[in-house]
C-alpha cells in the first residue's frame, strides 16, 4: 500500500500543473499565486468635496475594498489624512498608507440610456420629442423657439383634439333619465 501511495505521489508530480489563468476573469487581471489572488496596490480616487458649516469634507473611494470613506482636512484617526486641497485645480494631497499621492477630483461619467425599441419616429422630430409624442397622442412636441409656422402647427394640432373630444361625447349614449322621468303619470300625481 505505500508503495502505491509513493506511486501515485510520483504520478502526480509528473502531471502537467494546472493552469494558474482563470477563465472568468479579464486577460489582464494577473495570474494566482499559491491559491491566493496576487494583491495590487491600487489607488484610491478622489470622489467629491462638501462644505458644511465652514468644515471641508472630501470623499476617497478604494476600488480594491469597494469602500468609500469621508475625511476632514488635516484629520487624523481615519483611513486617509488630507494635508492640502487646491480648490481651483481641484486636486487633494493625501497620505495613505505613509504614501503621499496627489489626486485630482475625478469627474462624473454621465451617458444617456438609448429609447426604447418600441417607441415609433414622428418624421421631422428629435428622438426625445418622438417619444413623447408616442406616449401622450394628441398632444403637440414641445418645440423650443417656435416659429410662426411651428405655433400655428401647434395650435391646429390642439384644434384637432378639441373636436376628437367634441366628437367622442357626441357619440356617448345620452344620460340615463333621472328618477322624476323614470315614474309613471299616476306616481307623478302623488
Amino acid at each position: 500500500m505505500l508503495g502505491l501511495l509513493l506511486g501515485s505521489g510520483a504520478f502526480l508530480g509528473a502531471a502537467p500543473s494546472v493552469s494558474s489563468v482563470s477563465p472568468f476573469l479579464p486577460p489582464d487581471v494577473p495570474a494566482v499565486s499559491g491559491g491566493a489572488a496576487v494583491a495590487q496596490a491600487s489607488p484610491i480616487e478622489f470622489r467629491g468635496v462638501v462644505v458644511m458649516g465652514g468644515r471641508q469634507r472630501f470623499n476617497f473611494f478604494d476600488p480594491a475594498r469597494k469602500q468609500s470613506a469621508w475625511v476632514g482636512l488635516a484629520e487624523a484617526g481615519g483611513p486617509y489624512r488630507v494635508t492640502a486641497y487646491d480648490e481651483g485645480r481641484e486636486t487633494v494631497t493625501v497620505e495613505v498608507e505613509g504614501r503621499v499621492l496627489s489626486l485630482a477630483l475625478e469627474k462624473a461619467k454621465i451617458g444617456s440610456a438609448p429609447l426604447p425599441a418600441n417607441v415609433p419616429m414622428v418624421a421631422g422630430a428629435t428622438a426625445g420629442a418622438a417619444a413623447v409624442a408616442a406616449l401622450s397622442p394628441g398632444v403637440a412636441p414641445v418645440v423650443l423657439n417656435p416659429t410662426p409656422a411651428d405655433e400655428a402647427k401647434r395650435l391646429e394640432t390642439i384644434a384637432a383634439e378639441v373636436r376628437r373630444r367634441r366628437a367622442l361625447r357626441q357619440q356617448q349614449p345620452a344620460a340615463a333619465p333621472g328618477p322624476a322621468a323614470a315614474m309613471g303619470p299616476a306616481e307623478k300625481a302623488n
